[in-house]
């Protein structure tokens, strides 16, 4: 496993030449509520279609965790170890953690040697907070074998923020955020079609889109049969 991947810190360079360190877990913003669309639709698909198990793939502050746990699912949550560590995060492991249906496996060792199953993974914000392309490619290989035949992808991510970020923050393919600190974030965007390139390759079906605003980008894919109803 390349060393790169062990940690959430990423050294690159940017487009003015400086060096750049990334921590890829400085993107998540604690105290956010859980989505609607997880908390109604989504929800409400799981139960009508018999999933028991879900993976949170970039759980970060494990506000997704909670309402289906709620609503009766063994939820399993993934993130670097340093994540998990954070204040916020800390806090509501704890919390998670009462709870017999949770369980959590640290990115990337423990994760790529579980031998569990899922009948439906999330993928909230994280592929465009990740500057390694090839470490996306990777993440949605995982997520395609840890799935079982006939079950779900649910991806959501953001469009048409980062058009008056100066070019000297270009980092790989998309920008480094909070320029004065020491370690930065990273955000890229796709449009949709790259998006849907990227995850069909995976040999996953876009089955339904759930956006609310123009600027949101909330996809659900299916591996194998699974179907929208």
């Amino acid at each position: 496993m390349p060393k790169k991947w062990t940690k959430p810190y990423y050294e690159l360079k940017g487009n003015d030449g400086e060096k750049v360190v990334i921590d890829v877990t400085s993107s998540v913003a604690p105290g956010l509520p859980p989505n609607k669309v997880i908390r109604a639709e989504l929800i409400r698909l799981f139960k009508a279609t018999k999933v028991r198990k879900v993976v949170d793939f970039g759980a970060g502050a494990l506000r997704h965790v909670f309402p289906l746990l709620s609503a009766g699912f063994e939820v399993c949550a993934v993130e670097f170890e340093e994540q998990f560590c954070r204040p916020v995060c800390a806090e509501n492991l704890k919390d998670a953690e009462k709870h017999p249906n949770f369980s959590k496996l640290i990115w990337p060792k423990d994760f790529i040697n579980d031998n569990r199953k899922f009948d439906a993974a999330l993928l909230c914000y994280v592929l465009q907070t990740m500057p390694i392309p090839s470490e996306r490619e990777l993440v949605l290989r995982l997520l395609k074998k840890k799935l079982n035949d006939d079950s779900y992808l649910f991806f959501m991510s953001r469009y048409n923020q980062l058009d008056k970020l100066p070019r000297k923050r270009k980092v790989s393919d998309g920008y480094y955020m909070w320029p004065d600190r020491e370690y930065h974030s990273f955000y890229t965007e796709f449009k949709t079609e790259k998006v849907h390139e990227m995850i069909e390759r995976h040999k996953f079906r876009h089955i339904r889109s759930l956006s609310e605003r123009g600027t949101d980008q909330v996809h659900l894919y299916a591996k194998g049969k699974a179907i929208w109803v």
